[in-house]
């Protein structure tokens, strides 16, 4: 498949956004629920995007393989660009932290658990340890995950784009 036909495809595109988001979320919580890592306020910061992406990827998906409408698919794809420049920035942004560039600007980089009733969420709070923002808790390639994100957001921003341009190109007859 040639590099035009992956960016004008509207259904490929769109499964492609679903698919990768889809990915990085089951790898953000594979490291939080297998091996144990718990994330931070930043980190869950993070999933938000994904989550949407997963959503809006399925939506165009919808739009372009069973409506036959790829402007409309475009233009949702446009949106996802969009929402992953922001998941790039958050990305870029949390790996800065970590790296101590500079500070986050969230006072409190805990994850608290949610209690029933004042007393154990008092013991909770307690008990608990801090999930600091500034700590890299993995690392590949002296890259964090957050460090991942920012570059995987980043790439799916430009292909995104590209893609929405040349699927209304190619619906238009260009």
């Amino acid at each position: 498949m040639s590099l035009r036909k992956i960016c004008d495809n509207a259904v490929f595109s769109s499964a492609a956004i679903a698919g990768v988001s889809a990915m990085a979320l089951a790898g953000a919580y594979f490291f939080q629920y297998v091996v144990g890592l718990q994330p931070c306020v930043l980190c869950l910061y993070q999933r938000v995007p994904h989550a949407l992406l997963v959503i809006l990827g399925l939506t165009a998906l919808l739009l372009a393989w069973k409506y036959k409408k790829p402007k409309r698919a475009a233009f949702i794809i446009l949106l996802c660009s969009v929402i992953y420049a922001i998941g790039a920035g958050l990305g870029f942004y949390h790996a800065g932290v970590e790296q101590h560039w500079w500070v986050s600007i969230l006072e409190a980089c805990s994850n608290p658990m949610i209690s029933s009733g004042t007393k154990d969420l008092l013991s909770q709070i307690e008990k608990a340890q801090a999930v600091r923002c500034d700590a890299v808790a993995w690392q590949m390639f002296g890259i964090s995950m957050a460090g991942y994100n920012g570059i995987l957001s980043l790439l799916m921003t430009i292909y995104t784009a590209i893609a929405a341009v040349m699927i209304t190109r190619k619906a238009n007859g260009l």
